[in-house]
């Protein structure tokens, strides 16, 4: 359907509204009546992945220093004009996209939206505030290279991906944030924020908002044209790396392995395969190597998707002397899958769905779910739509990803106490069913 002012509006299911501009800057709006509160989330298709040599990190340290003050609010009334509703504000930076957020009462609706628009179309970068948000990024690097956790995870992303967009920090490292200067802020801010790049999202008690000023405010934001990135990440052989850290008494363990973007509907089948994994107490992996064998506190399994790749983890802590027996375990469990998918399937299809539904009680998580959406396969889809899609995966889906994507050697990262190193000289891991 085409208004008289010339913009597109497209219904589908769940009271959801999705509007594409004149400029190009998509809106949805999901009314939800019984609501007293409004979330709002201004996206920009705008991440690490558009970074170029000299760039790392400059969306990150972008999203930052948006805040820093725009033509209408000071850095300290930016965050005052939403916090003193009770509100919260918030942002954050991922390979493919940036977020902007709030959550207010429904009466504060305006004054929200004002402050997001403002940090996405009228930035000021004042050169000395800026010196001083690179100092507050340095401290965020530190703070994850310190993080057991963390770097683990990090290193595994790196030894996957390689020096591909992928397998890069979101937020840069120390060298290049430093180096980044004033002007290459505003230039970078000037090739992405653009409107086709933009969309906005605005959940709740619709009847408080005046969407008409939204659509008017959102169709004032420049066009122009916009970066079309093609990647085609080639994953790494496979490979170890350990770190070793005297202060640490757990290992802390990510393996993995690459596996398909988004778009691609082996997703559908790859979720239901790290629910049953690694999801919850009642997951084989917990049930096996906590529950039965106390071999670690927690340990989790996460599928991983975007637009161009994906990667499917596994991870755990435990101490040195458990660190063989726990790996031993992951592999056996891996190994036993194909056995176990009659089993559980029922139960994962059953999981992924009534997480998804608990999730839609959330308006932020909708509304993250919305924007990944569409920046990462270019719409939004509706709730049932999604439990359809997991209703169809059968036992030789999850079994096609098993063969094609599992059975083989894994990538491993390690962080721990010292010696660790010693103790995993030679060391892989195979998963080879059959031959555990």
């Amino acid at each position: 359907m085409t208004r008289a002012d010339g913009t597109k509006t497209e219904k589908i299911k769940d009271k959801i509204v999705i509007d594409k501009l004149e400029n190009g800057v998509l809106t949805v709006f999901k009314d939800i009546p019984s609501l007293r509160t409004i979330t709002i989330g201004m996206g920009v298709k705008v991440g690490s992945i558009n970074e170029k040599n000299g760039e790392f990190g400059i969306s990150h340290l972008i999203e930052h220093s948006v805040f820093k003050g725009t033509s209408n609010f000071t850095a300290f009334n930016l965050k005052r004009s939403v916090e003193r509703y009770g509100g919260i504000i918030n942002a954050f930076t991922s390979e493919e996209y940036t977020l902007f957020e709030t959550k207010v009462p429904d009466f504060a609706s305006k004054d929200a939206f004002d402050v997001l628009f403002d940090l996405v179309t009228s930035p000021l970068f004042p050169p000395k505030e800026i010196e001083s948000e690179k100092r507050v990024v340095l401290e965020e690097i530190a703070m994850y290279n310190d993080d057991p956790v963390a770097l683990s995870e990090e290193n595994m992303l790196k030894m996957v991906w390689g020096d591909s967009p992928y397998g890069r920090p979101i937020a840069g490292d120390s060298e290049t944030v430093i180096n980044i200067n004033v002007e290459q802020i505003k230039n970078f801010f000037e090739k992405h924020y653009l409107a086709k790049n933009i969309m906005v999202v605005v959940i709740g008690n619709l009847a408080s908002v005046d969407l008409k000023y939204i659509r008017k405010k959102m169709n004032e934001i420049k066009d122009g044209k916009v970066e079309t990135l093609q990647l085609q990440p080639v994953p790494l052989d496979p490979s170890t790396i350990v770190v070793e850290k005297k202060d640490l008494n757990q290992i802390n363990v990510s393996i993995g392995i690459p596996t398909v973007k988004r778009s691609d509907e082996l997703n559908y089948a790859l979720s239901i395969t790290s629910t049953i994994l690694g999801s919850g107490m009642s997951s084989i992996l917990f049930d096996r190597l906590r529950e039965k064998l106390g071999l670690v506190y927690s340990i989790s399994s996460s599928n991983q998707s975007h637009t161009f790749c994906g990667e499917f983890t596994i991870n755990f802590s435990t101490s040195m002397k458990n660190l063989l027996k726990a790996m031993k375990e992951v592999k056996n469990v891996l190994n036993e899958l194909p056995e176990e998918i009659g089993k559980q399937l029922e139960y994962g299809k059953k999981k992924v769905q009534g997480r998804l539904l608990m999730s839609t009680e959330s308006t932020l998580a909708t509304m993250y779910m919305m924007v990944d959406d569409y920046f990462t396969i270019g719409k939004i889809r509706g709730i049932d739509e999604i439990t359809e899609e997991i209703e169809k995966v059968k036992e030789s889906d999850v079994f096609d990803i098993f063969e094609k994507y599992m059975k083989r050697k894994w990538i491993l990262s390690f962080v721990g106490p010292s010696g660790l190193k010693s103790l995993l000289n030679g060391y892989e891991f195979m998963v080879d069913h059959g031959n555990s």
